[in-house]
């Protein structure tokens, strides 16, 4: 990885109109009637002056058309037609795209007000840039979505305290009682990338130019095509800025197709692991069978003593594999998520 910066923008003037990027956001769906009108509002409500809004509908059956429909002065092209996913869907919306700077926004993220304009003006002022990184405000709308915060990572950070890595794991609270938190990736956590994906896609905007390959995003994923995604630039050697301001807010309701993913999603990220890493026994490998059955169970027994029984075991694992993989590495893979 070379040139990567972490940073916040200078108070300044905007670029010039002619200077500042061309944005092109896709926005997948299919049957969100009841969230697309807020996602479509949100990039609307930007005003950025070149904005090219493209959204995919996998043929819905609810009144998701209808509510695009109210839209279509600020879209540049729809379409509603049966798709195979949507991983398919974003790779439709990418082939028509024609701005400088590309992301895909689903149906029921928001981006951040302002959101846009800080993309293209650090585009715009930092020409060397390939991927920009922003943080993410992380909104539970269901009681007992965050427990997993204080539940499962809870004796791995715990331990965190004695073996400090800096890698920043869990997210800042913003919010407590609201269960509101923001996510602020770090440099050193995309170097780990491969393990552990510290960014929030909507918060992360890239060069359309990158997208080089037959499929910007690999189809055969379904629940983590954007880790792909990620993984994919950091092996071609980008150019990554991560920055302080938070660019999207993702409501997370328990039925968000990330939520519901559960274990099907390691066996991709797996998959992602061995694509990108060349080891003769992948690190996966060993936290499949060791550490991740115990992830599972702190999930289920939440009680302390649990917690303070089974959580050594799975630090001593880890210690275990250390000098193999690498320390820091070896720490950051973590299933939590996907239990």
């Amino acid at each position: 990885m070379k040139n990567s910066e972490e940073s916040t923008i200078d108070e300044q003037e905007d670029p010039p109109l002619a200077e500042l990027p061309s944005i092109s956001i896709v926005v997948p769906n299919y049957n969100s009637g009841s969230t697309i009108c807020a996602t479509l509002q949100s990039l609307i409500e930007q005003n950025y002056p070149k904005l090219e809004i493209l959204v995919i509908d996998g043929g819905s059956t609810d009144n998701s058309v209808e509510v695009i429909k109210q839209f279509e002065p600020y879209i540049t092209w729809w379409v509603s037609e049966k798709d195979s996913g949507q991983s398919n869907a974003i790779n439709k919306g990418f082939a028509k795209c024609n701005g400088d700077i590309v992301n895909w926004l689903c149906s029921d993220d928001l981006l951040a007000p302002d959101a846009l304009h800080t993309v293209g003006k650090y585009f715009a002022e930092s020409p060397d840039i390939d991927v920009l990184v922003g943080r993410s405000q992380i909104e539970y709308r269901t009681d007992n979505l965050g427990q997993p915060l204080k539940g499962a990572n809870f004796w791995m950070t715990l331990f965190g305290r004695v073996l400090p890595l800096g890698l920043g794991s869990r997210p800042m609270i913003l919010d407590a009682k609201k269960q509101i938190y923001i996510k602020a990736p770090t440099l050193k956590q995309i170097d780990l990338i491969s393990v552990a994906s510290p960014i929030h896609q909507p918060s992360c905007f890239y060069r359309r130019k990158l997208l080089d390959r037959p499929q910007p995003l690999d189809e055969s994923y379904e629940y983590t095509m954007d880790i792909e995604l990620f993984n994919y630039f950091y092996s071609r050697g980008v150019r990554w800025r991560v920055i302080e301001e938070v660019l999207s807010i993702a409501p997370v309701s328990g039925d968000n197709k990330t939520s519901i993913a559960g274990v099907k999603a390691t066996y991709e990220l797996e998959q992602i692991y061995k694509t990108y890493t060349k080891e003769l026994i992948p690190l996966t490998y060993w936290h499949r069978r060791l550490r991740y059955p115990l992830e599972r169970f702190i999930k289920r027994h939440r009680s302390r003593l649990w917690l303070y029984i089974v959580g050594p075991v799975w630090v001593a694992l880890t210690l275990l594999l250390s000098p193999f993989y690498g320390v820091e590495k070896v720490w950051a893979l973590r299933w939590t998520k996907w239990i």
